[in-house]
């Protein structure tokens, strides 16, 4: 589903002047603000403008990084992170996104991909790392994206109302908005419906997490909440409003989270059992569900089964020719090698093989325990454990959403937030875990603001 992208540096002056404001933000503004210009210009500026040097392509949210990471040497702020488990994972899952993704059809073209995949999750991951240290600096990112989204919504009204994308003109995105069985799918920013839709389903959880923990922005959260109702409404992608529909009941199982062990081994047993009773393999549940929802579930499940029937193709070091794992002409136009890979799991296992594909399971895996120890950690009053919460339904809604869709646009920075801030949460769980005393509770929230829980 990946689209050709310019081969010539294509800045206008609107792009160059927002480039120039966002990069002063990222150097200027305080540490717990850094991350947010950030956050800004993944949701209103495509991909289509960029800087172009010696064939290597500098999309504008690559240079807001290189002057985040200039920002974090110059002002010490690296010495701020402390290593934790998912800091080496996600370093391992680099290593070998590199080297074995390399591996499967040594080339530079091919290095040189591959290493412009690594710039993306190096420099975004490890300076939300670095900037976003405690608790406060979680729910201004938070508030930053509840604030971005009401434009976002309101953009994709716009398109939704005339079938004229008005961000068209920085290029990376169509003018006529996209139709499918007469329904407009809006985009925005974003190089695809399904990945803006994508967007606004997996923020929701995140605004009512906002709601209930800072009363004073409960109307900014309100009319987040509803945007990301809109943007999912817009995009007419079923992918994303059944990621709407789980994150919206993954909210309501808050109130059985003691249960979760049940419900854990609860949806193992429905697996296993939908195995034994379906003809097909167990996937083919997305094409069930398409059927009433709507959209390509069959594809997505057949997706799955070509992958599997390949498995000697891909499992080492990956694969840089899957074409003919589908029907003819079903190819992506920026590779005709490569067919229409609508899986980011699949993607995973394509671009590194087995190993690639397993660590990132490993680093989901880590962030849904972290979550979890930080609800049960003595730090967490309700307020904060429900926002807490939300992060974690925030990740299962992206992981709802990896079946139907591959980031591969800016999209992607709104994974590594969510990624780096859990692993915050974690660095501070554990920080308040060496502090407690076995003969005594730790401070209450208002007398320990180390860990950035400052009465409100």
């Amino acid at each position: 589903m990946e689209l050709p992208i310019q081969e010539a540096s294509n800045l206008n002056l609107a792009a160059s002047a927002m480039l120039l404001i966002m990069a002063y933000l990222v150097w200027s503004l305080p540490r717990r603000f850094a991350v947010c210009p950030l956050l800004v210009m993944v949701a209103l500026m495509p991909m289509g403008q960029n800087v172009v040097i010696s064939g290597l392509h500098f999309h504008l949210f690559r240079i807001l990084l290189l002057v985040g990471v200039a920002r974090v040497v110059v002002k010490g702020e690296a010495c701020q992170m402390t290593w934790t488990r998912i800091d080496s994972w996600f370093g391992w899952w680099i290593v070998v996104s590199v080297l074995f993704g390399t591996m499967s059809k040594p080339s530079v073209a091919l290095f040189v991909n591959r290493l412009g995949d690594a710039y993306n999750a190096v420099g975004c991951y490890y300076f939300v790392r670095c900037v976003v240290v405690n608790f406060e600096d979680i729910v201004i990112g938070v508030g930053t994206l509840a604030l971005i989204s009401l434009p976002v919504a309101g953009l994709m009204l716009v398109e939704k109302t005339t079938g004229h994308n008005l961000l068209s003109v920085f290029g990376g995105v169509p003018e006529l908005t996209m139709v499918r069985e007469g329904h407009l799918r809006c985009q925005g920013a974003f190089r695809h419906p399904i990945l803006a839709g994508t967007f606004g389903a997996t923020q929701l959880p995140l605004f009512v997490g906002l709601w209930y923990y800072r009363p004073k922005w409960r109307p900014l959260a309100s009319g987040a909440i509803l945007s990301s109702v809109i943007i999912v409404y817009t995009a007419s992608s079923s992918g994303a409003l059944l990621a709407l529909i789980a994150g919206i009941g993954g909210l309501f199982v808050w109130r059985w989270r003691s249960k979760m062990r049940l419900f854990r081994w609860g949806t193992v047993a429905i697996t296993i059992g939908l195995a034994v009773v379906m003809n097909a393999p167990v996937w083919y549940i997305f094409a069930k569900l398409s059927n009433i929802a709507g959209g390509t579930g069959w594809h997505r499940a057949w997706l799955m089964d070509q992958t599997v029937a390949h498995l000697n193709e891909w499992w080492l070091f990956g694969t840089t020719y899957t074409a003919h794992w589908g029907p003819s002409g079903e190819v992506i136009a920026a590779d005709p090698d490569m067919m229409d890979i609508t899986n980011h799991y699949v993607m995973e296992g394509v671009k590194g093989g087995l190993l690639k594909l397993g660590l990132f399971l490993i680093i989901i895996i880590a962030c849904f325990k972290g979550i979890g120890r930080g609800i049960r950690g003595e730090w967490a009053d309700q307020a904060t454990s429900f926002f807490l919460w939300t992060m974690g339904v925030a990740l299962v809604t992206h992981c709802l959403s990896f079946f139907s869709i591959v980031y591969f646009d800016q999209t992607i920075i709104a994974w590594f937030w969510l990624v780096g801030s859990i692993t915050c949460v974690m660095c501070l769980t554990d920080a308040t875990d060496k502090f407690e005393k076995p003969e005594d509770h730790l401070p209450s929230r208002r007398a320990y603001p180390v860990v950035g829980l400052e009465a409100q």
